[in-house]
């Protein structure tokens, strides 16, 4: 004889439950679970943009579209846009470095004006001319960002200027060599190109 509340099929016993016992009740279960924040979810590869305020993920096509995406809108943020259309900062702050260890800590001077000595140091270091080089939408904004003196920034805009005309006999006049023109050119066009000078 098979035991109180046991089932007897064939050759097996199975306990016998009222139908009621069988649902389970997930709410429950679900109100007692950690919450997972979005903002440490990876985003998946076709949205690749995670907003850093709500951790929505977006597709990079909705970067920059004039459409807010995030909540707090910061896919349209101007320095943001500004930066999507220029060269990446590791890459900026990687070709100043390597000017510096070429040529000491004063070389920049020849582009940024007195204050871009020992290494960039007056202006916040290598990552932040970096950051602002990427960041601001124009040249004026950079020297903002920068404190830059009005004569350092009429002398960076005359070093763009001459690289926007060809005139490569300007960078040679400012001590930049000729085994360096090119790579100081195609860096200088790419800021050019994005509007730096607008």
């Amino acid at each position: 004889m098979a035991p109180t509340n046991w089932l007897w099929l064939g050759n097996v016993f199975f306990l016998s439950l009222p139908l009621a016992v069988w649902g389970i009740d997930l709410s429950r279960l679900y109100g007692h679970l950690p919450a997972v924040s979005k903002r440490n979810e990876a985003c998946h590869p076709y949205e690749p943009f995670k907003c850093p305020g709500d951790g929505n993920c977006i597709s990079i096509q909705y970067l920059c579209d004039g459409a807010p995406d995030c909540s707090d809108g910061y896919d349209e943020d101007m320095r943001l846009c500004t930066a999507a259309k220029r060269p990446p900062v590791e890459e900026t702050a990687s070709f100043l470095q390597s000017l510096l260890a070429s040529h000491g800590p004063n070389y920049l001077e020849k582009l940024f004006g007195s204050k871009a000595r020992d290494a960039l140091a007056p202006l916040g270091g290598v990552e932040k001319v970096a950051i602002a080089l990427s960041e601001s939408q124009t040249i004026e904004d950079f020297g903002a960002a920068l404190h830059l003196m009005r004569s350092d920034l009429e002398h960076l805009r005359s070093v763009f200027m001459a690289v926007e005309n060809g005139d490569l006999g300007m960078l040679k006049s400012i001590g930049i060599k000729d085994s360096e023109l090119g790579d100081v050119k195609f860096f200088l066009e790419k800021l050019v190109n994005t509007g730096f000078l607008d």
